[in-house]
C-alpha cells in the first residue's frame, strides 16, 4: 500500500469507536514471526501469507463471517 502499512490501517481501525468491531484479515508478504505476532496484537481476525491458495482465503472468510 503506497500511504499506510496494512498494520497502520488496522491501528486505525481499531483507535476510531466505528470501526473498532470490523472484521480484519491481513492479507501480506510479510512472513516473519514477528510481523504475524504484531497483526494479531494488532487486533486481526487473521493472517494470511502470500502467496495464498484463493480456496483457503475463502474458507478463512467464510469462517470469519460465521463467528
Amino acid at each position: 500500500m503506497p500511504k499506510l502499512t496494512g498494520f497502520e490501517v488496522l491501528d486505525a481501525l481499531r483507535a476510531a469507536e466505528r470501526t473498532r468491531g470490523t472484521r480484519v484479515i491481513l492479507l501480506t508478504s510479510r512472513s516473519r514471526e514477528t510481523d504475524v505476532v504484531r497483526g494479531f496484537e494488532s487486533g486481526a481476525d487473521d493472517y494470511i501469507i502470500k502467496p495464498f491458495s484463493p480456496r483457503e482465503l475463502r474458507m478463512r472468510v467464510r469462517a470469519l463471517l460465521l463467528r
